[in-house]
């Protein structure tokens, strides 16, 4: 009877502290404005810019998976949910995953593709067709022209294939 008792007393008071948690709870949502490794900012529904702290308990989520903050990029849409004082508890952004631009360092180059890693450290394979060009310095050149090393901005088609590829500075 005691064992009962105490349990109901427990559930009860679980119970009373739910709706308490969920209160302090603040959720944000709009754009993506920036992003870093310590605060994100978004444009609100309302048209105002709004920062939120983030810390090394936050966690990403891109279109419903989880995710690192590298992943997260500006012009995705976000709900952001936090505790009022405290850092954000979960990003969550939703929309392409694909950047339309990608810049980084040319690591291989075949007659398909290529491989880019970017500035965090991660790779990016990107198909090339007949019809991606390549431009240096202002003049329009052949694919033939693309090494490995080489600084590069690859913008890209709504399919994901290089339209244009920009070679920012020769192989290091």
């Amino acid at each position: 009877m005691k064992a009962r008792l105490l349990l109901v007393a427990a559930v009860a008071l679980l119970a009373a502290s739910a709706p308490a948690a969920a209160a302090d709870r603040v959720v944000e949502r709009g754009i993506i404005q920036s992003i870093d490794p310590t605060a994100i900012v978004l444009r609100a529904l309302d048209g105002t810019d709004v920062a939120v702290r983030l810390g090394p308990s936050t966690r990403f989520r891109l279109n419903g998976r989880a995710a690192t903050v590298a992943d997260i990029h500006p012009g995705l849409v976000v709900e952001v949910v936090t505790t009022d004082p405290g850092p954000a508890i979960v990003v969550r952004a939703f929309g392409d995953v694909e950047r339309a631009v990608v810049r980084g360092v040319v690591l291989r180059i075949g007659s398909r593709g290529l491989l880019v890693r970017r500035a965090s450290g991660r790779s990016v394979r990107i198909a090339i067709n007949a019809r991606t060009t390549v431009w240096r310095g202002g003049r329009r050149l052949g694919l033939r022209v693309v090494r490995p090393r080489m600084r590069v901005d690859v913008y890209r088609a709504a399919a994901g294939v290089a339209r244009v590829i920009v070679i920012r500075s020769a192989a290091a």
